[in-house]
């Protein structure tokens, strides 16, 4: 009997798969089969392009002369051992006799046709002769595939597809190889790789030159007048305002040119100000209220929903994702997110009512929105059905099956949550607010107060972006912005006439200074990108952009996660900095068309238009690879000294040495402080003078940071200025509570090895989105409150050979404590709480049974030891490598000290082949970290403190080598079976 084939991306999506269609399959392998059918699936991408040196072995050395490398056709190469395994089952599968058909279940999109046509490409010519037909479903319910099924389209309507996937891929090959090569060969080495890419080269010129821009910001002072009038029913708050134009020559005018009628130039204008209407009468001259109406937001694709998801808890790009994809493939309960779109197609207009059903049974607080929605006799659709706008995919909405939400994770949760709330919002009525404009005149002096009310909050009251302002206007309290920030106008004003007499009961001069433009963040560098970085705030004019975006929903976060994969870009906190490495690179490109994210997302169009069947993949290749050889050619002059980053000098270094003399450094301003450029690494720290650019709860300004330097004043000399918030609650304690740069915690604690009573408070905990307030932080302490977890009994001792380490239980985890930070992995012994595959947690008892099995038997579990440490009853952590100093004293025989009797700087050298005599594991380590067998090393420090000290230090760098050199590998995590 014949069958045809499905091949479906992932495994979860072949068994859904076999689960939908009506006929009974038995597993074989990594197969399901019935009669008429085999199912069997890809991981992913099997195959990728192969490494220039597959085209030619002279690749295999980077050499400037050898670009740019264009291959006349493009080879590709299974992925990993695993991925080779699987295609070759899948490519036996196609070539079976009674297999007369392929079906490519693939995901409905760019990337799942490539996948789909690279297996079909590598297969036998036998295999790749049989008929091909396309199942594009973008749901994973079984009502969905069905409906695939049943309408399976032809292989030749999915060519353009094809091209547009293979000239994507193609085109970041021949960019981002060429591009990287030129300019590592040219600018960097093979220890500094500089990586060039197609998309990701404009993404990161976006946030380079944001901070710079931030970076050459020069604030201006201006000053506002507040003050609040009596006489009405409550008070009225207003701000000084120019609003008849006759007070033009004190306004404040910013370096761009702009002038503002509510910013005065000069304190002591403002101060004469407040002076003339502090107590003085005033008369009501205008009351404007104006109604207004806000529409839905529009339905989520994947880009909003990461920006959203950013603001409102802080996700990553990635995090979001990963999240979204668990409950399309895994739960079912979302429709496929990796879209661009954020309309319905007409033909879903039926089972509109049906899925808004599904979502209020889910949970109760989606009930009486949902009830409202099914109450309507029409549903508004003009803001949610757009054919035109609906390419491979429709926005992310709910599905219509049954939703279960206790399975989700709590991130998976809360991205159902945002896209459920969104989904009922899009139908009800717009939002009635009404924006209220009061003028109060003042001895010539005019204010203006201004408030807005909402009449009837429609699709506020559910959306889960603007909930908020509902609850808070319930609650009388000021509403805050997706930033965090307060929104002034969101407020009632009292009810006033014109002509009404008030008095001005209090007036106050407010100092304040223009700020720089906001670093991105992920939310708005995926704004950013969607739109090629143009600025755009509505929502229906950033959607006739985003086919010109940078990359796709689906690549954007991996573009994001790359650059601080290659050290371009750190997170700090929500925000994204451009690394020392990013700025030089960026600097040397200058305005290269490489940086330009207009250029790149024409190309991004391109490539939709190719997906359209509008223009050829041909035309757009030639253009690429012209484009190719313009980048390797502009490297051509190119060298080291234009990727150096130029520091701007602050002053002379004001620090004298021990030996009475005055250092020659001068202090730079660096990216986090103010330091001497006397400091060339750790080997060779200079003077050592740091001042840094934020201090506690404050930032240090370079006007303030000049008169530090002045007068030789540097961060360690300051005092920091806490803020006590009381007492502290704890029982015996006399210390008080200060606010800390991520804490609220008592004076008590001195170190870690003086940690004092351990109160504390954290500003910023798992699962909420903002910080506690330091007036929420001192209702705490009032009440003897903390939302510190309380420590843990460890569970067990670690079973890692020669570790030493506890096994604590963590939020996901039971881990060793020797876990200090990703940089500083310990013995890297943990157990997952949830294993793969798993739908329960690891219990406490099974983790210590789990726990003594490994100790029993190390070697079985995979457990290697730990060099040097200590026994297993010894507390140690990752500086136990060479515990006992047995390694550093062999090396330490073996070397020959300069400068210890005289002179400016002591040297320390460990001839070659000093390994020798040592443990093989440990020669072996030392060898291939530091090369020991063929080289010496050497280690140097100035001569400050005396001989001995420099002897010190040298001893202390040598063991921080080893520990380095010797530190376990991460090993694989322990899992428990399931």
């Amino acid at each position: 009997m014949s069958k045809k084939l499905i091949i479906c991306e992932k495994p979860s999506v072949a068994r859904d798969v076999a689960g939908a269609l009506p006929e009974t399959f038995t597993q074989k392998g990594e197969a399901y089969e019935s009669d008429h059918w085999v199912i069997s699936y890809a991981v992913g991408h099997l195959l990728e392009q192969v490494d220039p040196d597959a085209y030619d072995a002279r690749f295999r050395k980077w050499t400037y002369e050898d670009l740019p490398i264009i291959p006349e056709h493009f080879r590709y190469q299974a992925r990993d051992s695993r991925a080779a395994k699987q295609l070759g089952a899948l490519h036996r599968l196609m070539g079976r006799a009674d297999v007369t058909g392929i079906v490519n279940a693939c995901d409905a999109g760019r990337e799942g046709e490539l996948i789909f046509k690279l297996i079909l490409e590598s297969a036998p010519e036998k295999a790749r002769g049989k008929p091909v037909e396309r199942a594009w479903f973008s749901s994973m319910t079984k009502a969905a595939i069905q409906e695939a099924f049943t309408s399976l389209r032809p292989d030749s309507d999915m060519r353009s597809l094809e091209d547009a996937a293979r000239a994507r891929s193609e085109a970041d090959w021949l960019v981002g190889m060429n591009g990287t090569r030129a300019a590592t060969t040219k600018a960097g080495s093979i220890r500094r790789v500089l990586s060039l890419g197609r998309v990701q080269t404009p993404t990161l010129a976006m946030i380079v030159r944001r901070d710079l821009e931030i970076a050459a910001f020069t604030p201006q002072d201006y000053w506002q007048v507040d003050a609040t009038f009596t006489g009405a029913e409550s008070d009225l708050p207003g701000m000084w305002n120019d609003v008849t134009n006759t007070h033009r020559d004190v306004l404040f005018t910013d370096s761009d040119g702009k002038t503002y009628k509510d910013r005065i130039n000069a304190a002591d204008v403002a101060q004469q100000i407040v002076q003339t209407v502090t107590g003085a009468q005033g008369t009501v001259t205008s009351v404007e209220t104006k109604p207004r109406t806000e529409n839905p937001q529009l339905l989520y694709d994947l880009t909003a929903l990461q920006r959203d998801a950013n603001q409102r808890y802080g996700f990553s790009a990635s995090r979001t994702l990963a999240a979204a994809q668990s409950c399309y493939d895994e739960h079912k309960v979302l429709t496929y997110p990796r879209t661009n779109s954020r309309y319905l197609s007409g033909d879903m207009v039926g089972t509109l009512k049906g899925v808004v059903s599904r979502v209020g049974s889910a949970d109760p607080q989606y009930a009486d929105a949902a009830r409202q929605v099914l109450g309507l006799d029409t549903l508004p659709l003009g803001r949610v059905v757009n054919d035109e706008k609906v390419t491979d995919h429709h926005a992310i909405i709910p599905t219509d099956g049954d939703h279960d939400l206790s399975r989700l994770g709590s991130d998976a949760r809360r991205i159902y949550d945002m896209v459920a709330r969104r989904f009922l919002s899009v139908f009800l009525p717009p939002a009635r607010l009404e924006d209220t404009t009061i003028i109060t005149d003042v001895q010539g002096h005019t204010f203006r107060s201004s408030g807005t009310v909402i009449i009837e909050p429609g699709w506020y009251a559910v959306d889960a972006m603007r909930r908020h302002r509902v609850e808070k206007q319930a609650q009388a309290e000021q509403a805050v912005n997706e930033d965090g920030e307060a929104e002034p106008k969101d407020r009632t004003l009292p009810s006033v006439t014109v002509g009404q007499v008030l008095t001005c009961a209090r007036a106050e001069s407010l100092a304040k200074s223009t700020k720089p433009p906001a670093r991105f963040n992920e939310g708005s560098l995926l704004k950013a990108m969607e739109t090629a970085g143009k600025l755009v705030d509505d929502d229906e004019a950033a959607e006739a952009m985003k086919d010109a975006g940078l990359g796709t929903p689906a690549t954007r976060a991996n573009i994001i996660e790359s650059l601080i994969d290659r050290e371009y870009v750190e997170r700090e906190g929500k925000q994204l900095r451009a690394t020392d490495k990013a700025i030089g690179l960026i600097t040397m490109l200058g305005d290269h068309l490489l940086t330009s994210p207009e250029l790149t997302g024409r190309w991004e169009q391109r490539l939709n238009e190719i997906q359209a069947g509008g223009e050829s993949r041909e035309a757009f290749e030639r253009e690429i690879k012209d484009f190719t050889r313009q980048v390797v050619e502009w490297f051509a002059d190119k060298s080291r000294d234009d990727l150096r980053v130029q520091r701007t000098i602050i002053a002379p270094c004001p620090i004298n040495l021990p030996d009475g003399t005055k250092c020659q450094g001068n202090i730079v301003e660096q990216r986090k402080s103010y330091s001497c450029d006397s400091y060339h690494g750790k080997d060779d720290p200079g003077c050592g003078y740091t001042l840094w650019k934020q201090m506690d709860n404050r930032s240090i300004t370079l006007e303030e940071a000049r008169e530090y330097i002045a007068q030789g004043v540097q961060s360690k000399d300051l005092e920091p200025d806490r803020e006590v918030l009381g007492p502290c609650p704890t029982d015996g304690c006399d210390g008080e509570i200060i606010e800390r740069g991520r804490s609220y915690g008592c004076t008590s604690w001195k170190s870690k090895t003086e940690t004092g009573c351990g109160y504390v408070i954290w500003k910023r905990m798992r699962g909420r989105p903002d910080e506690v307030s330091i007036e929420e932080a001192r209702r705490m302490v009032a009440r003897g409150e903390t939302n510190a977890t309380p420590p843990r009994e460890p569970v067990a001792e670690c079973p890692v050979p020669g570790c030493g380490g506890m096994i604590v239980e963590r939020p996901k985890t039971y881990g060793c404590n020797s876990w200090k930070s990703p940089r500083n992995r310990g013995c890297g012994y943990v157990i997952w709480k949830r294993p793969r595959g798993s739908e329960h947690d690891v219990t406490v008892e099974e983790a210590k049974a789990k726990i003594e099995a490994d100790r029993a038997d190390p070697d079985a579990a995979g457990l290697e030891p730990v060099v040097g440490g200590k026994g297993a009853k010894g507390r140690t952590k990752r500086g136990s490598v060479d515990a006992d100093g047995s390694i550093a004293r062999h090396l330490l025989e073996r070397a020959t000290w300069t400068g210890l009797d005289g002179g400016e700087k002591v040297t320390l050298e460990i001839p070659a082949g000093s390994q020798k005599g040592l443990p093989d594991e440990v020669a072996q380590g030392l060898v291939a970290a530091i090369s020991l067998d063929k080289k010496p090393l050497k280690l140097w420090c100035k001569v400050s403190d005396g001989p001995d000290a420099a002897r010190s230090t040298l001893e202390q760098r040598l063991a921080d080598r080893i520990r380095k050199a010797l530190a376990p590998a991460r090993r694989p995590a322990a899992v428990l079976s399931a």
